[in-house]
């Protein structure tokens, strides 16, 4: 035998030896899986039947879920709920009027562009006051504090929008990114105000379109929408799937606020009044001015204008709110359907028929509230710009603010006009609070997930969470004794019980939740899903 066949043949010996052992542990491995799975289990609970049954009258809940009204809440011992007001920004205004173009600036609307990182802002501008020319201008920023008014017209050496063909008075401008459209050059949408003829017989609600937010091109069969004389806030409603605007009653000119709807931003549904005046408004002479949208975690939030005693008349000193202009909340579940918000959250259709002392509870009501008496850059009016921005952990409220009166002429006072901010934390709308010892019980409730995260702050106090059963019993190993309480400040604190946070055996089974809250706040809870929930085989 030849040296090579020698080593041929000692190859094919190892080989076939190796394919032998290989063969042999494959086979052993195929026959011995079945037998493995025989003595595998799935985790306790990790597999539910569910049917309508089982579900019963309870609420089935995806997401973050909020305390503004009482959908979710059954019961609430010696805690109470809590409107909150954002906070200033202490670098207000951070928008000044200053070009000479700008005799002064109300409305205004606010994105975030992806695209290119940076803020945008427009904002309605009056030329005189008394010959008013609307225009619109434009403001940017990297990072919605410090802004800036870039030329945008270098043959005016303006920042005002362009549109083609010129329109001779424009205002009310509500601005949206479309995350939907095809067509680039559509890719902002603007539904603002015209007044062709320069008379207010003319006014008009109109459609642009545009590439940059600066150059626009309006919509050829303008106008499409009736009269609105105030801003109209447009946005994308991802659960209908369709455009959603709100804007003022008429005409004629009335100050309620109504809701239109549309498949393609040029058809509208007609207007429906869907914020009216009630109760609440009457101890202040309230009118509903405009109302910013916000749709946030399945809910809409509104940022209604409240102007407050109009007149042209002296002012008796002890009312000095006549006038002026702050903003309440509005909230809603389904956008059409709204509701005030009080001092102690949503305040129903039923509620506000009743007798009660309005007065204190309109006084109460003030969300993002002007500014101390001729003395704050924003002491006479309020105009929140739309929408409101979530911002990291963070919710702005950007806003004009006048230091003067409605009718700030008739009342001699000499307004200067500027933009602010004011911010509140992720989901601090309403909270719910105890002082001492407290307890919110939900109303039954289903859930898929694994994972409790509350958002709250328990800084010198506690929170625990613990799972009641049909009978209002506490589920075994999710008591309150069993959960970890919570002591800190946090946005996204995880729930846990016998220092572990899987809370999967609590998903596709009617519970109720009861939170106790000792010197705490509850903003929110959500059930999530944290886990990789992947099985091997088993019998």
């Amino acid at each position: 035998m030849t040296m090579t066949n020698t080593r041929l043949s000692t190859f094919s010996a190892v080989r076939i030896a190796s394919l032998t052992v290989l063969g042999l542990s494959l086979a052993v491995w195929l026959w011995g899986a079945p037998v493995l799975a025989q003595h595998r289990k799935a985790p306790p609970g990790m597999f539910r039947d569910l049917d309508d049954e089982i579900v019963g009258k309870a609420m089935v809940i995806h997401g973050k879920q909020l305390f503004i009204d009482d959908h979710l809440i059954e019961e609430i011992k010696g805690a109470k709920k809590v409107l909150n007001q954002p906070v200033k920004h202490p670098r207000n205004p951070l928008i000044r009027r200053e070009k000479p173009w700008e005799f002064s600036i109300t409305y205004g609307a606010v994105v975030h562009d992806k695209a290119d990182g940076l803020y945008k802002l427009w904002y309605q501008i009056w030329t005189d006051d008394k010959e008013p020319l609307g225009l619109i201008g434009y403001a940017t920023s990297r990072d919605g504090i410090t802004w800036e008014k870039p030329i945008t017209d270098k043959q005016t050496g303006t920042n005002l929008v362009l549109f083609a063909p010129n329109e001779p008075w424009v205002a009310g401008p509500g601005i949206l990114i479309d995350a939907t459209v095809k067509d680039p050059q559509r890719r902002f949408k603007m539904l603002y105000l015209a007044k062709p003829t320069l008379k207010s017989s003319s006014l008009s609600s109109c459609v642009a379109y545009s590439a940059d937010g600066i150059h626009w091109k309006q919509e050829p069969k303008n106008p499409v929408i009736p009269f609105s004389d105030t801003q109209i806030a447009p946005y994308w409603d991802a659960r209908l799937g369709r455009y959603v605007a709100y804007l003022r009653f008429g005409p004629p000119n009335v100050r309620l606020i109504s809701r239109i709807e549309s498949a393609d931003f040029l058809h509208w549904s007609p207007k429906v009044t869907v914020v009216n005046k009630s109760k609440l408004d009457a101890p202040f002479a309230t009118e509903l001015y405009t109302m910013a949208v916000l749709p946030y975690e399945g809910v809409t939030i509104g940022l209604l204008n409240t102007y407050h005693g109009e007149t042209i008349k002296p002012i008796p000193k002890d009312k000095p709110w006549m006038d002026r202009v702050n903003v309440q909340l509005a909230f809603s579940r389904n956008g059409v359907t709204w509701q005030r918000v009080g001092k102690d959250g949503a305040i129903s259709a039923r509620e506000l028929r009743k007798e009660r002392d309005w007065k204190q509870v309109a006084d109460q009501a003030t969300f993002l509230p002007y500014g101390a008496f001729q003395k704050d850059w924003d002491w006479g009016q309020i105009y929140p710009h739309h929408p409101p921005l979530v911002v990291g952990d963070e919710i702005r409220f950007y806003y004009t603010g006048i230091s003067g009166r409605h009718w700030s002429t008739y009342h001699k006072d000499k307004p200067d006009y500027s933009v602010g901010l004011a911010t509140l934390r992720l989901d601090g709308f309403v909270s719910v609070e105890a002082d001492r010892e407290g307890t919110l019980t939900t109303r039954p409730l289903v859930f898929l997930g694994d994972t409790l995260v509350v958002n709250a702050n328990a800084t010198g106090g506690s929170l625990a969470v613990e799972a009641l059963d049909g009978e209002g019993k506490p589920i075994p190993g999710f008591g309150a004794t069993d959960c970890k309480p919570i002591t800190s400040d946090g946005i996204r604190h995880v729930v846990t019980w016998k220092g572990n946070p899987d809370c999967h055996l609590l998903q596709a089974r009617a519970i109720k939740l009861r939170f106790h809250l000792k010197n705490a706040r509850l903003y929110s809870f959500e059930p999530t899903t944290r886990h990789n929930h992947y099985l091997q085989s088993y019998d």
